[in-house]
């Protein structure tokens, strides 16, 4: 009896030290895993590719170009995608809405196009909505009437060749569409078109000749 109990007591330890042997072994492969896992999504998030970066400190209205950028490989997680890229074909459409410091990235939120440097973005009510035929990116000369009791006033131009940003169209409360639109006018016309909105004037667009 006493052999056997020995025996038994033998059968326990040795059980106990392997299922030991087995806990260990089970923690080190998922702590092996778990490094695997952090290595594999560190490296997929931290690729290299190139982007612009300024060679000198820009100020506002800077034109982005190869005399204010370089291209430099740099390693970023996901939010690479607020900056500009170097693959960037044509670089010499952008201007800088904020400052940037020399080695700093070019944020995609501070860049506007050149197009927009020498005018101002405004939305406005059409009287008419505008054809089909016109599209995003089309120029536009804007027309205005004011309201003189039950009439309207001739017809004058409050703007020439405005490029149309953005066509938005909102039904009313009667089930009538009302067509807007964001145009980019000229500095010098951006008062003659502000007043026609503040008299409540009719406002017609039309293509550009």
């Amino acid at each position: 009896m006493v052999a056997l109990k020995r025996r038994s007591n033998s059968f326990r330890l040795r059980s106990r030290a392997g299922g030991s042997r087995n806990k260990v072994l089970l923690v080190a492969a998922l702590v092996l895993l778990a490094t695997a896992a952090w290595l594999t999504n560190t490296g997929s998030g931290e690729q290299a590719e190139f982007y612009f970066v300024a060679v000198k400190d820009l100020p506002q209205s800077a034109a982005v170009d190869a005399t204010s950028v370089e291209a430099q490989e740099v390693k970023l997680s996901t939010s690479g995608g607020r900056y500009l890229r170097a693959d960037d074909t044509e670089l010499d459409k952008w201007y800088l809405t904020k400052p940037v410091v020399a080695g700093e990235l070019i944020p995609i939120s501070s860049l506007a196009n050149r197009k927009e440097a020498k005018c101002s973005p405004i939305i406005l009510t059409l009287g008419t909505q505008l054809p089909t035929t016109i599209k995003v990116g089309s120029e536009l000369d804007l027309w205005a009437a004011n309201p003189i009791g039950a009439q309207e006033s001739i017809p004058y131009e409050v703007a020439l060749d405005a490029e149309l940003i953005a066509i938005k169209t909102a039904s009313d409360g009667l089930g009538q569409q009302n067509q807007s639109i964001e145009v980019c006018v000229s500095v010098a016309e951006v008062r003659s078109v502000v007043a026609a909105i503040a008299e409540r004037a009719t406002v017609i667009a039309v293509r550009s000749l």
